[in-house]
């Protein structure tokens, strides 16, 4: 008789523990979970849907319910998230417009659209020397050196100074891409593009002190030296700038379609 009475013991604990009892608190969580997401208190709706699928793994019911409300949580988190990255992106796109204006867009350069600044148009830059300002719309930014003269300086380099501060570049050795020359007969011509962090802080340098007489030495194997002119000085300045604010836009952009194909996968789930 001793033995069986702990054993009646048990199996009466498992019958409540697997009876009305659980379906009722089942359902009273269920119900509160229900009741957060109306409130929209979506992390406090997700715990309790946690804990029904956890503790109550027998109660198919409202495992099943509170798995189908946590994807309408889930859907309404998305959408909330695309109102704010929306909401973003137009802040940025109204940052960007006074920033842009002077700069043109040019798909003169193949398939990919760069804008140029309206001082360093190519046309009207032919025969400078300068320093030119590259940026197309996913905010990749760098510049180039131009040297033309009636004969070649080979250079690999420059230096940006004034007061004796100064910003070195890395060497760019001529490949014919990166450093490349070309002359006509009468003229010669050399760029060269110091691009993923070649310029070596050149770009930070010309940005921060665009307002001081920036001189640039070319340094090959000769050398050359001017004063740069106000309007480069702004064109990599301003580059510059715009530059963080296309990477951002690029960036919220490329959010946006995570979310909406996210939420395209909820709904069609859903229907």
């Amino acid at each position: 008789m001793k033995q069986i009475l702990p054993i009646l013991f048990i199996i009466s604990v498992i019958l409540i523990a697997c009876g009305p009892n659980r379906e009722k608190l089942a359902k009273n969580k269920f119900e509160k979970a229900q009741e957060l997401f109306a409130d929209k208190q979506f992390n406090d709706a997700k715990l309790l849907i946690d804990t029904i699928n956890e503790d109550f793994s027998d109660q198919i019911e409202y495992t099943t319910r509170a798995n189908d409300l946590l994807r309408k949580i889930t859907i309404d988190e998305q959408k909330n998230n695309l109102d704010f990255l929306d909401s973003l992106l137009t802040a940025r796109e109204k940052e960007l417009e006074p920033l842009l204006k002077n700069f043109r867009e040019s798909s003169d350069y193949g398939s990919k659209k760069i804008l140029i600044h309206k001082r360093q148009k190519p046309e009207n830059s032919y025969n400078r020397i300068y320093l030119r300002a590259h940026l197309d719309w996913d905010g990749e930014f760098y510049i180039s050196s131009h040297y033309t003269g009636t004969s070649h300086i080979n250079h690999n380099q420059i230096k940006v100074y004034f007061s004796g501060n100064h910003a070195l570049s890395e060497k760019v050795e001529k490949d014919g891409f990166q450093n490349r020359q070309f002359e006509d007969g009468e003229n010669v011509w050399e760029i060269v593009n110091y691009k993923d962090g070649k310029d070596n802080g050149v770009i930070d340098f010309i940005a921060s002190n665009w307002d001081q007489s920036l001189k640039v030495q070319f340094i090959g194997k000769k050398y050359y030296y001017i004063v740069m002119e106000k309007f480069d000085k702004e064109a990599i300045r301003d580059g510059y700038e715009i530059s963080f604010v296309l990477k951002e836009v690029k960036r919220i952009k490329d959010e946006r379609k995570k979310v909406k194909k996210e939420l395209s996968r909820l709904t069609n789930e859903i229907d």
